[in-house]
């Protein structure tokens, strides 16, 4: 008995008539092992009216595969269908192979990938009537930034002006060959069908258990191509439509090496990890690596390390990426806060989940398989709380053990949260500043998806309707506050980090994001991990109060000859990414001090207190102009321009006698056509862009709290002011740096 290679090649041939054969081809090629042939050949003869035939359907019947005859469009599904019985045959009749399942890379549930460009152009042109209409009735246009807000706004919502954004749901399908395996007196090798499934990108994930990895650790999934089947920097959708390249998205695309180099110049070192990766090898990389957060705004380099391996009978690899600092070291609970002696101790573990208080949305907990239905995810949880108080209580496979202990073991030690904190403070006016400061919620977050907060009613405006804070911040550790708060602990641990909204601008009400990083050593304080996160938001406006009664005046027993209420200085804040938090100048909260002043944060990094990063983003869209009219020139008939002139002669009548009318009819098209903004068809690209980090060093010895002011000169007598260090300027940086407090 001879043993084959347990795979099928094979050759298709579409043709419309061959002069001869190739036999000698076959006999030095495919014959030299008969009768076993390492290659079939399908033939498929196309045309209505053929005069030779023999020739292909000899190719095809004397290396073992099928011939086709082809001669309306009817048959070719049908007909080219014939080559899968064929092939399938000898895996039928080796009885000792189990088929491997066959898994799909990742795709999008629609049914017509064509859907999406139908979806961006209804899209557009949706928006150009909108901006036509509000220009007809306000008689004003809304700038780019403007249209930025909304935007955000609307994202927010998860809404746009013209319905509910599009969802979708990834998934990848996995499948096996049905054979004919009965008893039979002649055995019969027939191929039954294929029976297969879609697998949810979301049940995935729930397997990779992203609470154990903590903050800013995460793991993903490459396909034997290279290709992310998921990873948390996947962005399949813009703007609420789906991307044309979504499912090609290479992994050294998603994981950026930390250099200076071009747009797709891989480096060495993350081409070997991607080779590693593909071949289902086992092993370890240490890479520093350029990541983003808030939607490309805010850049971070950060030492990862990867560990990968292959996963069994299938072409996907498991990748677990951990931050080098804090990645490997996790907080756990004493011995008295383990949910095994506080069940012994008949404790009700549902007596530390009281107040305001959620879960990770995203993270499962305790469920049931079948059909029960709860309200929210916190009423299931204490269902199965209350459940485990019983006895007999078994642990099953849909109950994350470990998880729930952390989660218990946190809610006792942050009982004290429910409580009112302005009673339970250390501070003696806690009352006061809450009031003075406009707090309208203090919140913490630990390492186990647990979420407290506290909200201040006497502080917030009822008249603003905000979603509440645990329905935009319920992911613990997936939030950036929370992330941005335990990688800047390494910078200065005593700090808090500031945020605002992004291009808020003067709009009223904005919230002000506080946050700040506990972290948990261990005896001989060699090791610390991430335990949580607390914080608080207030209204700019106080923050805006705070900042004039500082800035606006003299400290006690100076003499100033200029303050930011002059007119010579404009006085602001940036954070550690360059956006400015707080200004003399309402407008420019929240904008990018480089779009502000440009060539003076081009000086910050000369002068070493901001480190630019040059980042790539491989999943970007870049429109492609399409001309909304058509260029070329109307001919006119006579009729048409002595309609025209009496229309006009009409217009002008209509408007001298009517002196409130600003806008003749004949203008309202004229306009249509002048402010048309052009529709634009977006495909794939590289998007470069830049990001601005405060320089470590700087923040460690220097700056505490800063405040830059900066001087608009005017230019009299030649006179050029230049940086208290004394050294002369150019005027493009005519700039000085006014104060600097400790």
């Amino acid at each position: 008995m001879f043993l084959g290679a347990n795979c099928n090649q094979a050759i298709m041939l579409v043709t419309d008539g061959v002069q001869y054969n190739f036999k000698e081809i076959f006999e030095k090629y495919n014959w030299g092992n008969l009768p076993f042939m390492n290659v079939r050949v399908f033939t498929y003869l196309i045309g209505r009216e053929v005069s030779d035939v023999r020739e292909v359907k000899w190719m095809a019947c004397a290396n073992q595969g099928y011939y086709v005859h082809l001669s309306t469009y009817a048959e070719v599904r049908e007909e080219v269908l014939q080559y899968i019985p064929v092939m399938a045959r000898p895996m039928v009749l080796n009885a000792n192979q189990k088929p491997n399942p066959t898994w799909s890379p990742v795709y999008a549930d629609v049914t017509d990938p064509k859907l999406t460009n139908w979806l961006w152009v209804n899209r557009e042109r949706n928006k150009q009537r909108e901006r036509f209409m509000a220009y007809k009735k306000d008689k004003t246009l809304l700038s780019s930034v403007e249209q930025d807000k909304n935007y955000v706004h609307q994202q927010k919502f998860k809404q746009d002006n013209y319905g509910e954004l599009q969802t979708y749901h990834l998934m990848t399908s996995v499948s096996l060959p049905v054979y004919d395996k009965k008893p039979r007196q002649e055995r019969v090798a027939n191929l039954l069908g294929v029976a297969g499934t879609d697998v949810p990108i979301e049940y995935i994930k729930r397997l990779m258990m992203s609470y154990r990895l903590g903050v800013n650790g995460y793991a993903f999934i490459v396909t034997n191509n290279g290709y992310i089947l998921t990873h948390p920097d996947l962005r399949p959708v813009y703007q609420g439509i789906l991307k044309p390249a979504y499912n090609r998205v290479d992994v050294t695309e998603v994981e950026v090496l930390d250099d200076d180099s071009e747009p797709r110049e891989f480096s060495d070192e993350i081409r070997k990890l991607r080779k590693h990766i593909v071949m289902h090898d086992r092993g370890n990389a240490t890479l520093r690596i350029k990541t983003h957060m808030d939607d490309m705004k805010r850049i971070l380099t950060i030492t990862r390390h990867f560990y990968y391996m292959g996963i069994n009978a299938t072409p996907f690899s498991l990748v677990i990426a951990l931050p080098h600092k804090y990645g490997f070291n996790r907080v756990q609970h004493t011995v008295e806060n383990d949910i095994h002696r506080m069940r012994s101790n008949d404790k009700s573990f549902t007596q530390f989940f009281t107040g305001n208080w959620t879960i990770h949305p995203d993270w499962h907990y305790c469920r049931y398989l079948n059909d029960h239905f709860f309200d929210s995810r916190e009423e299931e949880f204490i269902h199965f709380l209350k459940k485990m108080a019983e006895p007999g209580w078994k642990w099953t496979a849909e109950c994350e053990r470990k998880l729930i202990c952390e989660v218990v073991g946190d809610a006792k030690i942050t009982s004290w949260f429910s409580e009112n904190i302005t009673t339970t403070s250390k501070e003696d006016n806690a009352t006061e500043l809450i009031k003075r400061f406009g707090i309208t919620v203090a919140f913490l977050a630990t390492h186990s998806g647990l979420t407290r907060w506290q909200d201040f009613p006497q502080n917030i405006d009822t008249t603003v309707h905000e979603p509440n804070f645990h329905i935009l911040h319920n992911k613990a550790i997936d939030e950036t506050w929370y992330k941005r708060a335990v990688e800047h602990h390494y910078t200065d641990p005593r700090n808090f980090v500031y945020s605002v909204p992004f291009d808020i601008g003067d709009e009223n009400f904005t919230l002000v994001t506080v946050s700040h990083a506990i972290f948990r050593e261990d005896k001989d304080k060699s090791h610390k991990a991430p335990a949580g996160v607390v914080g608080y938001q207030f209204y700019h406006s106080a923050l805006y109060s705070l900042f004039k009664n500082i800035t606006f005046s003299c400290a006690p027993n100076l003499t100033c000859k200029r303050t930011c209420e002059s007119e010579e200085l404009h006085c602001l804040m940036l954070d550690d990414n360059g956006y400015i938090i707080i200004s003399d100048n309402l407008k420019e909260t929240g904008l990018f001090f480089g779009n502000v002043r440009p060539d003076i944060l081009d000086q910050l990094v000369e002068e070493g207190i901001y480190k630019i990063t040059t980042m790539f983003d491989y999943q970007g869209l870049c429109p492609e102009g399409q001309d909304t009219t058509n260029p070329a020139t109307k001919l006119l008939s006579p009729l048409n321009i002595l309609t025209h002139f009496l229309t006009h002669l009409w217009n002008v009548l209509y408007t001298m006698i009517a002196p409130t009318l600003t806008m003749a009819t004949e203008d309202l098209y004229t306009l249509y056509h002048e402010h048309l903004q052009e529709k634009n068809k977006y495909i794939p690209c590289d998007e470069k862009f830049h990001g601005y980090k405060l320089v470590a060093n700087f923040t460690n010895q220097v700056v505490k709290l800063f405040s830059l002011c900066i001087m608009y000169p005017p230019f009299l007598n030649g006179f050029l002011p230049h940086l208290y260090t004394g050294r002369e300027r150019s005027p493009e940086a005519s700039w000085k740096l006014w104060r600097i407090r400790k």
